[in-house]
């Protein structure tokens, strides 16, 4: 059985960013029936040093979007930005249709391309495949992790279903 690079990033990306949507759902509902401040969420961080949750989800979205983009050789889109649960919901969701959207086959024929991108103040490059899974892959689902550890600690009712999402083609029952 062959296994591509499509078949090891869209699924995997529209799993986890149907997921986020829908911690950030659940956030925005915990926030209204305790009547709390939706900016203490929002802008709460596990540690002094780390990101606030909306940048953790502003960075999770961010990576989807350059992987769909890098991978099948197209700009990745500008996402709506916000720091509202309704700015973040719409950025998702616009990561996850431009995610949906791509060439499959592009991203399929980009295994060996070598991939050049920004980290930080330096320029890496590396071949796609090699991006995808240990580059890219990890880095989004730290910051989708990270997110989803922001709201479980602020007493959001989520659980591991939660964070995980439903895989596409899995027949619930």
């Amino acid at each position: 059985m062959s296994f591509s690079l499509s078949d090891a990033s869209i699924p995997v990306l529209t799993q986890m960013l149907s997921a986020l949507h829908n911690v950030i759902l659940k956030s925005s509902a915990h926030c209204a029936e305790r009547k709390l401040d939706p900016t203490a969420l929002l802008q709460d961080r596990l540690f002094p040093n780390m990101w606030t949750f909306t940048r953790q989800v502003n960075a999770a979205t961010m990576w989807a979007a350059n992987i769909a983009a890098r991978l099948s050789g197209v700009e990745p889109p500008k996402l709506p930005e916000g720091d509202s649960f309704d700015d973040l919901k719409a950025r998702v969701e616009a990561a996850l249709a431009f995610v949906k959207s791509v060439d499959t086959a592009a991203i399929d024929k980009s295994a060996e391309t070598v991939i050049t991108f920004a980290a930080g103040p330096n320029t890496r490059k590396m071949k796609g495949k090699d991006y995808l899974l240990h580059q890219s892959l990890p880095n989004f689902y730290f910051h989708c992790a990270t997110a989803y550890n922001l709201m479980r600690t602020n007493g959001v009712e989520l659980s591991k279903r939660d964070f995980m999402g439903v895989p596409p083609g899995i027949i619930e029952g």
